[in-house]
């Protein structure tokens, strides 16, 4: 790794630090963020920092947030958004996929999507690069065709997963630079059985910005016309909106509506109106995009 990197690897290393401390409005923090930030958004290449701040964000996620996966504390938004993702999920896979042996959850979390998967699989992989999460996964779990393993996809080696009729991604081009994107997409499609089906689950814009970077925890979100384009035309089959998503954009819905909450979590499709009518176009938003070999 050249200097550059170490250097501001160090320099993140201190300002996590400083977060865990509450020293975070000091002259000395801004000035070393400032200095972070400064090389993150110029032409130097910082990949190796940026690959160091996404895995330090995950690897904390779980530990800072109840449902790490979808990073908030809120129960409601939380427990809502997910009801309504299986709901999508299940109609995508009814709609695409015949075969049902074998499932992975890549970026599988605290396991939710994989215990969902396991009702319809006879097999299902979680994979997660956390190994804390990885080992509390396997302490609950009581279902015989789930297996969890602690890899990071994007290094481990794939020869040994063999391979699968539904593959499900969490997000994980949104935390991949542009320079992996082919080779990940690529790897993901060796491990599909004939007909086998990809799903990756991706936050980006509806419209306006084509890439966008954010700088403090490095995050790739681009235009969701990226994601049917390019090394992955040949292989899309469709993209459905994720609705549940823009849980976060509806504060001040739920403050002038209380009652809807209820409404929506017992009639969950009555979402996409809501968030239609009332959250704004440029507000990013995550989609189901699915893929076929």
């Amino acid at each position: 790794m050249d200097k550059l990197n170490k250097e501001l690897i160090e320099i993140k290393k201190e300002l996590m630090k400083l977060d865990k401390q509450n020293k975070n409005t000091t002259l000395k923090y801004k000035k070393r963020q400032d200095k972070l930030h400064l090389f993150l958004d110029s032409t130097y290449d910082t990949i190796p920092t940026e690959k160091f701040i996404i895995s330090s964000f995950w690897q904390d996620a779980y530990q800072n947030y109840t449902d790490g996966g979808y990073i908030t504390n809120d129960q409601y938004i939380s427990e809502v958004r997910f009801k309504y993702e299986i709901n999508k999920l299940n109609l995508i896979l009814k709609k695409h996929l015949n075969t049902t042996n074998r499932a992975l959850d890549i970026g599988c979390g605290n396991g939710r999507y994989t215990n969902e998967l396991a009702k319809t699989f006879q097999e299902v992989v979680g994979l997660d690069l956390s190994k804390e999460q990885i080992k509390k996964n396997k302490s609950l779990n009581t279902d015989k065709n789930i297996t969890y393993l602690n890899e990071n996809f994007i290094s481990c080696d794939t020869d040994k997963l063999a391979k699968f009729d539904f593959i499900f991604v969490g997000d994980i081009f949104m935390y991949t630079n542009d320079n992996d994107i082919e080779s990940v997409f690529r790897s993901l499609l060796t491990l599909l059985n004939k007909n086998g089906l990809l799903i990756v689950r991706e936050s980006c814009f509806n419209i306006g910005y084509e890439n966008y970077r954010s700088k403090n925890y490095v995050a790739y979100y681009r235009n969701k016309k990226y994601y049917k384009s390019g090394i992955f035309k040949d292989k899309f089959c469709n993209s459905y909106r994720n609705y549940g998503y823009n849980l976060y954009d509806l504060e001040k819905y739920f403050s002038v509506y209380p009652d809807d909450k209820n409404k929506i979590k017992n009639k969950i499709f009555s979402l996409e109106k809501i968030v239609k009518k009332y959250v704004n176009k440029y507000t990013k938003s995550s989609y189901f995009f699915s893929y076929k070999v």
